[in-house]
């Protein structure tokens, strides 16, 4: 039989080869731009998280970082022409910021509106390296919401990739790690139990 899976939501994950040196240029910026600036409260519950205008203050490590992630965002991303798919590079609206999470900090479930794609980038993983030891997960939710949940939840589809519909999806990060996303798919961070200094970059491209 054929089995073709419909509507799907794509999620796209890469470690950045040669990234440690980008990543140490873009941990002390950040670090520094912490000491000046009290920061807001979006999502985070504890932790830093800046002002939407990390291209502003990131200098050649942030431009170098928004431009590789811009042509990610390109690669995946057609327009339609006279009823025809096309490529061609977007002129893309561009809003980033930084978040610094320590010891207890998290992320509530919370979505991107006005963007198209989202993405995230781990300039320190604060320890993770791509395991459940200290929480710190980048956890996304079934966009179907818990129906499939409801009516029977001990039963599963014996397909690949719908087992865990109505459920999450954990990510544990890595140093260099980029992911990205459909900006309407809600996530979250779970909360980060390690004793080191947890750093990302948030990213958000509209058309």
């Amino acid at each position: 039989m054929q089995i073709q899976g419909l509507f799907p939501t794509p999620l796209i994950s890469s470690v950045l080869p040669n990234s440690s040196g980008l990543c140490a240029d873009l941990r002390a910026l950040i670090l520094e731009r912490r000491t000046q600036s009290q920061g807001e409260k979006r999502s985070n519950v504890g932790g830093w998280q800046s002002e939407a205008d990390f291209p502003a203050w990131s200098g050649t490590p942030g431009s170098i970082l928004i431009e590789a992630v811009r042509e990610v965002a390109d690669v995946y991303t057609v327009l339609v022409q006279e009823g025809q798919l096309e490529r061609h590079r977007i002129d893309w609206g561009v809003r980033a910021w930084a978040n610094v999470s320590e010891r207890g900090a998290a992320n509530e479930l919370h979505y991107h509106p006005g963007a198209y794609w989202s993405c995230v980038f781990y300039v320190d993983d604060g320890g993770i390296d791509g395991s459940d030891a200290y929480g710190g997960a980048l956890e996304f939710v079934d966009p179907r919401g818990p129906v499939p949940l409801m009516h029977a939840p001990t039963v599963k589809m014996a397909i690949a990739q719908c087992a865990n519909a109505g459920l999450g999806e954990r990510i544990y990060p890595k140093n260099g790690m980029l992911v990205m996303f459909p900006s309407w798919l809600g996530h979250r961070v779970t909360a980060y139990n390690g004793n080191g200094t947890r750093i990302s970059i948030a990213i958000n491209f509209s058309a």
